[in-house]
């Protein structure tokens, strides 16, 4: 399981800027931005890489949650949420680099289910 200063830079991010709905369960939204990660299409073409990462997520939710569950987070907290993380990968050359790099660090890293 990722460190609480995993993904600092972009966690903090989705706090402060996510507003009420992703403020309510913090365990549950850094589960999302870790999964997020995870699922990041690098190499997808830069005006695919929203669509390509909510529906990345949304298979990931559903298979994780049982289908009202799933229903909930994705029509909640999903949309929200790819948004804020593509408006961070967006805003800094920088911060496509450090995705690229978590990514790549984590499929590389001894495979350990998120919760």
């Amino acid at each position: 399981m990722p460190s609480d200063a995993t993904y600092r830079p972009l966690k903090a991010y989705v706090a402060q800027n996510g507003g009420l709905r992703l403020s309510v369960r913090p365990d549950l939204r850094d589960r999302l931005v870790e999964w997020a990660v995870l699922e990041f299409p690098v190499d997808a073409p830069p005006e695919h890489v929203e669509e390509v990462l909510r529906a990345r997520l949304a298979i990931r939710i559903r298979e994780r949650h049982g289908s009202v569950i799933a229903s909930l987070l994705i029509g909640v907290l999903l949309n929200l949420l790819v948004k804020l993380i593509i408006d961070w990968w967006f805003s800094r050359r920088s911060h496509r680099v450090l995705m690229e790099g978590w990514r790549t660090n984590a499929l590389a890293g001894p495979h350990v289910p998120l919760p």
